[in-house]
Parts: structure tokens; sequence; C-alpha cells
């Protein structure tokens, strides 16, 4: 028995409180809410006795299904993090692959301009060399 009229509780049972106050009375850090009684009692309760059904019987989820589910959703987290941060890398380069294409398609499109002028000005050159021989050819009309 842990409680007695005449004794009251048991070293043990009173260090179990005392652990639990320790813990309630802890600083909490800067952005953290502090820590729940129920949360408390709940590891006090997990670490002390084998089968844990304290709170289930009295209509309180167990602190160690959250404190999993909330493991389960951090590692979810931290793996979505990572997928997230592996796909902005992978459009980053993409962008920068693109840009390159683009410069180069740019310098390209730019050589092909200049190479075309270039070409019509020497067509029109020899054009303007045929008609200029085609002139002093006897008998023609200098048209082509």
């Amino acid at each position: 028995m842990h409680y007695s009229k005449k004794k009251g509780f048991t070293p043990e049972v009173q260090s179990l409180i005392a652990e639990m106050e320790e813990k309630l009375n802890e600083p909490v850090d800067d952005g953290q809410e502090p820590k729940d009684v129920t949360e408390v009692v709940s590891e006090a309760l997990v670490q002390k006795t084998k089968k844990n059904n304290f709170l289930v019987n009295v209509g309180v989820k167990s602190v160690a299904t959250c404190v999993s589910a909330e493991r389960d959703l951090q590692e979810e987290l931290v793996v979505e993090k990572q997928i997230s941060s592996d796909l902005r890398e992978l459009v980053k380069t993409q962008q920068q692959q693109m840009e390159e294409m683009m410069k180069k398609f740019q310098e390209l499109e730019t050589a092909r301009a200049k190479q075309e002028e270039e070409s019509k000005k020497r067509q029109a050159d020899t054009d303007a060399l045929i008609k200029g021989l085609m002139s002093m050819i006897p008998g023609s009309q200098g048209t082509q």
C-alpha cells in the first residue's frame, strides 16, 4: 500500500511526488509552453509502473501515446523539410540550366541574324557585280 492514514505516503511515493513537482516548476525556454500536469504525471507513471492504466481509467489520453504521435509527426516534418529542400535545389539547378540555355540561344540567334545580314549583303554585291558585267556585254539589256 502506498498511503496510510498514520504514516502518509511511502518514501517511494513521496520521492515521485517531489520529482513531479520539480518538473512542473522547471523554468521553460522562450517559445515553449510549460509542462502540463497530466504530461508530468504520465511521464512519471510510465517510468515507475509496468502497465500505466491510471490516466486511461480516469479518461485522460496517455501522454506516451501523444508523445509518440508527436515524435512521428516531427520525423515526418523533418522528411518533408528535406524533400522540400531537395526540390528547391532541383528547381534552382533547373533555373540555372534554363538561363544558360536561353543565353546560348540568344547568342546563336544573334550570330544567325548577323550571318543572314552578311549573306544578304554578299548577295546584293554579287547581284550588282553580275548586273555590271551584263551591262558590258554587247547586245545585253543590263537586267536579269
